[in-house]
């Protein structure tokens, strides 16, 4: 008797689990569903929620979205931004990472919880404002970027700390002891190392700043400087109602993103275990 309730409940929560993925799953797709759709109908049909098949796929509202939508140049900004910023937070992030895990004193040990705790509170981001302000920058390519990379900093030092503690020292010790330099020892014997880190912080950079919209809106005073999320902002006010044209702006605008995550989705989970693991 024992044995049969055991194993109905084990029935019953088992179930319950499978419930609960099927909810969560259709929770996510059912608004991409909904998004990719509605890209393609009319805008009576648009007008009306739903998940029905358009009547005609109208291809054309992508070219109408790239025509009136600006949407070339806005990708033009944010591929600015986001490479940028990718690009500097790497260096700088794993470069930081290093000099961290390879000392044991008070200050890095500060550092490092300074890092830790911005990773929840962005503490950088004050410091960064007033650099910003007070260089008139603001409007600015470089202050926008400046902003991001203080805002990616804690993560990105940390997912790469983590792989550097499990990173022998005798490597980077034989190499200077050999003649190498700092930077020229860093970039041929430890960041070969990090690829799987590199990759997974390149990743959730670039998902990051490509997506941001908060950040642009403060720091953009500029339109002919707006980025993707600050071009749909201002779409939506534009295409009132007409919400084929402005998922259709939304597909076209996930597209980077899903190429960089199909074409580096391998690494991620690599990159974040490595990570982890000595942390």
């Amino acid at each position: 008797m024992m044995k049969a309730n055991l194993k109905t409940k084990r029935v019953i929560s088992k179930t319950a689990v499978y419930v609960i993925c099927i909810l969560m799953t259709f929770a996510v797709i059912f608004p991409f569903l909904l998004v990719i759709l509605t890209a393609f109908k009319s805008v009576e049909e648009s007008a009306v929620v739903t998940l029905s098949l358009p009547k005609v796929f109208l291809w054309e509202n992508f070219s109408y979205v790239i025509e009136k939508g600006q949407l070339l140049r806005a990708f033009k900004n944010s591929f600015i931004i986001t490479g940028l910023v990718v690009l500097l937070t790497v260096f700088i992030s794993s470069v930081t990472a290093f000099i961290i895990s390879r000392r044991s004193d008070k200050t890095s040990k500060v550092l490092s919880g300074y890092f830790l705790i911005g990773m929840i509170a962005p503490l950088a981001l004050i410091p960064e404002v007033i650099i910003v302000k007070t260089l008139g920058l603001s409007g600015t390519y470089a202050s926008i970027i400046l902003i991001h990379i203080a805002a990616r900093m804690p993560l990105s030092i940390m997912i790469y700390s983590g792989v550097i503690k499990g990173i022998p020292r005798a490597l980077d010790e034989s190499a200077m002891l050999e003649g190498a330099g700092f930077f020229n020892m860093f970039y041929r014997v430890i960041f070969p190392l990090l690829k799987p880190a590199i990759f997974t912080n390149v990743i959730i950079t670039f998902m990051g700043v490509w997506n941001d919209f908060q950040i642009s809106l403060y720091f953009v005073t500029d339109t002919a400087k707006n980025t993707v999320p600050l071009s749909i902002y201002s779409f939506v006010g534009y295409m009132t109602y007409k919400w084929n044209y402005v998922c259709a702006f939304i597909v076209l605008s996930i597209l980077p993103i899903l190429v960089v995550y199909c074409a580096a989705q391998k690494y991620i989970v690599d990159g974040m275990i490595a990570g982890a693991v000595k942390s």
